[in-house]
């Protein structure tokens, strides 16, 4: 959510910025803007496959989107707890049906309680974490290509138009709105990359840390449930994800 609203907020200053400066006429140019969009989807597609694009947007989208399960981790041990205390009674059997609140979680719950031994659990567990890394680095790759490339294409295209101007030095009245043009592609190519592409991107790269962050937490409270390990060795096991904060500064020597 927070990205979207970041891009959007950008955009709205740029715009904002240039209707002061004396209206959007002067920033609106079809071959400029061409260039660097066709220049850019053309460059993308050469390296990756249309359906990898499409991907990308969707992690990102994916990524920026508000989770409405539970993603608290001491919430998550705390019903690992109760799991475990329900099996230790009652056998494995006796949690079918229950219920986390974690999409992930229920998931691999599911698959813990039809799998028939741990080593087929740890095997679908990590199956599971690096699907996830693998999507948000593909992800991620296509939209830093594309990063590289506006920019890229936008000063191609300011050159083009630096030639078109130099060949028509004989009227001066052409010069100022030639450049003018020709500078435009340079901006297009560096909105685009510093205003989206590049958030898009970097999103995407926090997502994956926090997601497998929190899907590692999981595995191990599956894994220790499969065990029918007690909740106290439980709780020592993940004390690290609990305690793990991404924000805390080194406290100075």
């Amino acid at each position: 959510m927070f990205m979207l609203v970041g891009i959007t907020l950008a955009f709205l200053l740029i715009i904002a910025s240039m209707l002061v400066g004396g209206g959007l006429g002067a920033f609106v140019d079809l071959p400029s803007f061409l260039i660097v969009i066709g220049g850019t989807l053309a460059a993308t597609i050469a390296k990756f496959s249309p359906k990898d694009i499409g991907k990308a947007f969707k992690t990102a989208m994916l990524a920026s989107k508000g989770r409405k399960d539970v993603t608290d981790f001491n919430k998550l041990v705390d019903v690992t707890e109760e799991l475990l205390k329900k099996t230790r009674k009652e056998g494995l059997i006796s949690i079918e049906g229950e219920s986390s609140g974690n999409e992930f979680y229920d998931k691999s719950l599911a698959f813990m309680l039809a799998s028939p031994d741990i080593q087929s659990l740890e095997k679908y567990l990590a199956d599971e974490i690096q699907n996830l890394i693998n999507q948000a680095q593909r992800g991620k790759a296509v939209l830093d290509s594309m990063a590289d490339a506006a920019p890229a294409f936008g000063m191609i295209g300011t050159v083009i138009g630096l030639i078109l101007m130099l060949g028509n030095l004989d009227d001066p009245s052409t010069i100022g709105p030639s450049l003018a043009v020709a500078l435009l592609t340079t901006l297009y190519g560096a909105v685009i990359a510093n205003a989206a592409l590049i958030p898009m991107a970097e999103k995407i790269a926090s997502w994956q840390s926090n997601t497998v962050f929190e899907r590692e937490l999981i595995a191990v409270s599956i894994i220790y449930i499969k065990k029918g390990e007690s909740p106290m060795i439980m709780r020592e096991a993940v004390k690290p994800y609990l305690t793990h904060d991404f924000y805390k500064l080194p406290e100075a020597a």
